[in-house]
């Protein structure tokens, strides 16, 4: 590791960790290319292409990147989510702190990721299920989800992989995604998906809609489950 290593936050970390070793890097929307250049520090990726869509987050961290000397590392790069990239340019693909819905149009915008050697770790900070639900239409299976704390709020990262294969998305998974509800961060975050479902059921218990009541109380019983659950260490698990 190099010396004055940045200090880089619980959510990006969480993103960082489901990064394959050794591999090339493009980070959409990489504001201050915090994640590659930290990446880079723990030598765990060759080489890194910080993208975004403005002039001013790309000046942020090519100022950064010149500051940690990585120059020779991490490539900057205008581009319109992936519109500027190439397939053999990247392994790994993060996109972290947009909307879900825009980073469904990103990806779906970007054949080339329809590749099961291609790994995308996914941060929606709105619109979860939206984008959940456009990666299994899509055809992308979701191999792995964990949810942590950073500065009193919670996330989730999630990890896609092609495969057209891949089982129907079940109602529930929509908003639990892969969380079993094993950590506290889990828990919370399932919870504020609780709430947020029953607000819609009872919506829909008051206009009559019996069909789509049904569906989300039978989501919500599901998710009760999860919360209610042991965390892991409390029990024996097969995690």
């Amino acid at each position: 590791m190099l010396e004055h290593s940045l200090n880089l936050g619980s959510r990006l970390r969480l993103c960082a960790s489901f990064v394959r070793p050794q591999i090339q890097l493009c980070d959409v929307g990489t504001d201050h290319a915090y994640l590659p250049i930290w990446l880079m520090q723990q030598h765990k990726i060759t080489s890194a292409l910080a993208c975004d869509i403005r002039k001013g987050p790309l000046d942020c961290a090519k100022a950064n990147i010149a500051q940690y000397h990585l120059e020779q590392y991490i490539a900057t790069r205008m581009s319109d989510g992936l519109t500027a990239v190439h397939a053999n340019e990247a392994d790994d693909i993060t996109v972290a702190g947009m909307g879900g819905d825009l980073i469904a149009r990103i990806v779906a915008e970007a054949n080339w990721l329809r590749n099961p050697q291609k790994r995308l770790i996914l941060q929606p900070m709105t619109k979860p299920s939206h984008l959940r639900r456009a990666m299994a239409d899509n055809g992308f299976a979701l191999l792995r989800e964990e949810a942590v704390y950073d500065e009193h709020r919670v996330y989730t990262a999630m990890l896609y992989q092609y495969d057209p294969q891949h089982a129907a998305l079940q109602p529930e998974k929509a908003y639990t995604g892969a969380l079993s509800g094993k950590t506290d961060a889990e828990k919370e975050y399932l919870s504020r998906q609780s709430v947020y479902l029953q607000n819609r059921l009872n919506g829909f218990l008051h206009t009559g809609k019996a069909k789509e009541a049904e569906a989300l109380h039978n989501a919500l019983q599901i998710i009760q489950g999860l919360i209610n659950s042991p965390k892991s260490g409390e029990q024996n698990d097969n995690r």
